[in-house]
C-alpha cells in the first residue's frame, strides 16, 4: 500500500483507526498526534452534520453559514479546531439548497410581526400639520 493512501477514521465508538497495510513510520505518527486528529475528525464530522458551509459574501470575503437551531457553542469549538475562529458567522436562512434565478425570483418573502395579527392595533393616521400663516 501507497502511504498517500492510507486511511485514518473514527470508528462507532469515537476510536480512532488506520488502515492495517499502513507502514510502521505512518503508524507512529498518526500515534503522535492521535489527540489532534480525533479533534479534527469529530470538528469536521460536527460541522459536515449540522449542515454548516464556508459561503462567499458579497464583497468578496468569507464566512460560515450555518441553518437555525444549531448549537453555536459546538461550532465555536470546531471553528477553532480547524483554526476558522477568525471567519464570521451567519445565519442561512435559505436552507443551505442552491436555487435558480427563477426560484429565488419568485421565492415568497419572509414577513416579521412583533405581535399576532388579530392583536395588534390598528395604526392611528397622524394628523397633518402646515406651517404658515393662515388667511
Amino acid at each position: 500500500m501507497n502511504d498517500a493512501e492510507v486511511s485514518v477514521w473514527l470508528d462507532s465508538e469515537g476510536k480512532l483507526r488506520i488502515d492495517k497495510d499502513a507502514s510502521p513510520e505512518i503508524k507512529e505518527l498518526v500515534r503522535e498526534h492521535k489527540q489532534e486528529l480525533i479533534d479534527l475528525k469529530t470538528a469536521v464530522g460536527l460541522m459536515n452534520a449540522a449542515d454548516i458551509r464556508i459561503i462567499r459574501l458579497p464583497l468578496g470575503h468569507y464566512a460560515l453559514a450555518y441553518p437555525l437551531g444549531t448549537d453555536l457553542e459546538q461550532i465555536r469549538a470546531a471553528m477553532k479546531v480547524l483554526r476558522h475562529q477568525s471567519m464570521p458567522l451567519v445565519i442561512d436562512d435559505e436552507g443551505l439548497r442552491p436555487m435558480t434565478w427563477e426560484e429565488w425570483r419568485h421565492r415568497r418573502p419572509v414577513r416579521r410581526e412583533q405581535t399576532h395579527p388579530a392583536q395588534a392595533e390598528p395604526k392611528k393616521a397622524l394628523p397633518l400639520e402646515f406651517g404658515g400663516r393662515t388667511a
